[in-house]
């Protein structure tokens, strides 16, 4: 019997409060929660781990067209942003702001951006 496999790379679609935002690259994004940090001893021996809740984030690029207002989507705030995957998941970033540099390159006409909200939720398939 031949094995099953994901579709893990390919399209994604990303939504901005529920309109789509059209992505040029691939996006890389955390999904946030709960991080560990070791503690480690003068003994260099660990003693133990402090935790703490980061926030998601989600950057990529998209196009600089005649529609994308730039001020706009740098004073993003409050936004919820969804993800959908090659894979099926759908991610939910919620409460999101406008975080990154806006770098625009003239060469391609690639706008940069990153968004940074509470921890999303991931919706398996």
């Amino acid at each position: 019997m031949a094995e099953q496999f994901d579709d893990v790379g390919g399209l994604y679609t990303m939504y901005v409060d529920g309109v789509e935002f059209p992505l040029k690259g691939d996006p890389e994004f955390d999904v946030g929660g709960e991080k560990r940090t070791v503690i480690r001893g003068k003994d260099g021996k660990m003693h133990g781990t402090s935790l703490e809740i980061v926030g998601s984030k989600i950057s990529g690029t998209t196009t600089n067209t005649s529609e994308l207002d730039l001020a706009a989507l740098r004073s993003t705030k409050g936004a919820t942003i969804t993800l959908h995957c090659p894979n099926g998941k759908v991610v939910s970033f919620p409460n999101c702001v406008f975080t990154g540099d806006l770098n625009v390159s003239g060469a391609e006409g690639e706008v940069s951006f990153e968004f940074s909200g509470d921890v999303a939720t991931e919706i398996m398939s």
